[in-house]
């Protein structure tokens, strides 16, 4: 199992600098298709008042790679929406993450809580998936993103908690399906400021 760490600025957490050790070195490379929320993909159907076309089909691996970006994007906007109070216990969270990737959220989370601290604002994320496995019939999808927490900021009793401007981190993110068929990342990495552009 792969053991979390975190660090922050300033002795303060940061949602944005957590850290799952070891996580990168499971990823060789990392990249997919942008997500702006949940989704599920499906046949779409073309159609006109005279004619109508076939459906398109959406290969298995396709269908995985959508599927994982939006548990992707589904994480970080719980994680997001968890930040304004500090709610470590948000069911959203488990919607979108398990295993080292849940715990390390929660904690971070319930670390914020004990401080008194709040978040404010959510990352831009821009993911691509890099590989997929088994090709066939993914049940593991890997991700790389470059994500960006300019605009997440901690605060405490209403102020700026200091003015480290956030900024653009690589991150590594694997993402599986479970066994109620649900895509959810069980393990990220975000590395330091600045480490992707």
């Amino acid at each position: 199992m792969v053991n979390s760490h975190r660090r922050g600025s300033g002795g303060h957490l940061r949602a944005w600098t957590i850290l799952v050790a070891g996580a990168a070195l499971l990823v060789t490379a990392c990249s997919t298709n942008s997500a702006t929320g949940p989704s599920t993909a499906g046949p779409t159907v073309s159609a006109s008042e005279t004619t109508s076309a076939a459906p398109t089909t959406v290969s298995t691996a396709d269908e995985a790679r959508q599927q994982a970006t939006a548990a992707y994007i589904g994480m970080w906007q719980a994680m997001a929406k968890a930040g304004v109070t500090s709610d470590w216990q948000s069911p959203d969270l488990a919607k979108y993450a398990t295993g080292d990737a849940l715990g390390v959220i929660s904690r971070s989370l319930y670390t914020d809580h004990l401080n008194g601290v709040v978040t404010k604002g959510a990352p831009t994320n821009n993911p691509q998936v890099s590989s997929v496995d088994p090709s066939g019939d993914p049940t593991t999808v890997m991700i790389s993103d470059c994500g960006d927490s300019t605009n997440s900021l901690k605060y405490k009793d209403g102020h700026l908690l200091n003015d480290t401007p956030g900024g653009k981190r690589a991150i590594t993110a694997e993402v599986k399906k479970q066994p109620d068929r649900a895509w959810r990342v069980t393990r990220f990495a975000v590395e330091g400021l600045g480490s992707c552009a």
